[in-house]
């Protein structure tokens, strides 16, 4: 199978956009739109990839869920109001797991795959403070963003302002009990964005305002730092002000992805980061073994997300193993990406300029 799907939100448009890459011809094309119900800036899909769950910068706070059939035709499914605007979300086919600005939420699925019932809602600021705080699109700057759980239950909350990571203990009810709240190495670092390792015994965080990636390991009760990396080269850090996004891994598990937009400043790109894993998951040097250069800023978007599929008409062994998206806001593009282990580099394979005022923000893939 060559053609493969991804659905995108959109930083400045409501409806999700459907996208189309072919890997033989090298093309990403524009498949269709589907109807929104806000600036959707986060999208994710369970693990069958037929359904789809989404958060909103508009108002009110709220998340979406759609059906998905073989056809990429969608149907809305719910809506769900919740208190504060969520960043990302999650989901471990029991329950959804949401975070923006001061709070956090878990939500069971239902049967059929619907956002149901809250079941835990997380106050990340002192809840007699909930009441006068803000709750809108702009509390996720400086508060909370992600939501990530591991196979041990452990939940993991990043949270800007507060330059920690919340994490939890995830209940077999959807109930959450905070263990600690570990402090990012440096002042001002501005955890953002989280990944916790297969097995559960590491968690990788990329600190937005300062642009490191960092590798814990996970204890009962807490996260002991163990390594920090530059997720931007050297001769550019001090020079331009950067805002890092994401941390991925590639399909096998070797690697680690970060993306890094220049933050209102078009005399630098973003970047990709590429970094070696050993085989206990911890990072084989504390560099990058290599960058790559975005064409644009990417804006206040730069989303990164690797293919979850083994691109079958590939079959040079020492050739591209793992394609993944990246996202920008500043002219309106989605790039795709390819990653070749052999020689370590990171190319750009196609790129699709969005129609009219319309720009991507995160996505997912389908297939």
């Amino acid at each position: 199978m060559h053609l493969h799907h991804l659905l995108t939100g959109s930083y400045t448009n409501t409806s999700l956009f459907l996208l189309a890459f072919d890997s033989i011809s090298r093309t990403l094309t524009l498949n269709s739109t589907v109807p929104g119900y806000g600036l959707h800036q986060f999208v994710t899909s369970n693990a069958a990839k037929d359904r789809v769950y989404a958060t909103t910068m508009s108002e009110p706070p709220r998340l979406f869920s759609w059906i998905v059939d073989e056809h990429y035709q969608f149907t809305h499914l719910d809506t769900v109001n919740i208190t504060s605007s969520s960043c990302y979300i999650s989901e471990n086919s029991h329950f959804a797991f949401s975070a923006g600005g001061p709070t956090a939420r878990i939500n069971v699925l239902d049967e059929d795959g619907s956002i149901g019932e809250q079941t835990d809602e997380l106050y990340l600021i002192p809840e007699e403070d909930g009441e006068r705080v803000d709750k809108t699109r702009d509390a996720v700057l400086y508060g909370g963003h992600g939501f990530d759980v591991n196979v041990n239950g452990k939940g993991f909350v990043p949270y800007l302002g507060m330059n920690s990571i919340y994490m939890y203990d995830i209940g077999e009810n959807g109930s959450a009990r905070l263990q600690s709240i570990n402090t990012s190495p440096t002042e001002g670092d501005g955890p953002r964005n989280s990944y916790p390792s297969r097995d559960g015994r590491l968690l990788y965080v990329v600190t937005e305002h300062t642009q490191w990636l960092d590798v814990y390991e996970i204890t009962d009760t807490q996260l002991k730092h163990k390594q920090r990396a530059s997720a931007i080269p050297s001769d550019v850090r001090g020079q331009f002000t950067f805002r890092s996004n994401t941390v991925q891994p590639s399909r096998d598990g070797k690697y680690l992805f970060t993306s890094t937009r220049s933050w209102n400043n078009t005399e630098a790109n973003g970047y990709v980061a590429a970094f070696a894993l050993d085989r206990k998951g911890y990072l084989e040097k504390e560099e990058a073994v290599t960058f790559y250069e975005a064409l644009v800023t990417l804006g206040s978007a730069g989303g990164l997300r690797v293919v979850p599929w083994v691109d079958e008409t590939n079959c040079d062994p020492n050739g591209l193993t793992d394609y993944m998206y990246l996202s920008d806001t500043s002219e309106g593009w989605m790039f795709i990406l390819g990653w070749t282990p052999s020689n370590h580099s990171l190319d750009l394979v196609a790129s699709l300029l969005y129609p009219g005022n319309a720009t991507p923000y995160e996505a997912t893939w389908l297939d």
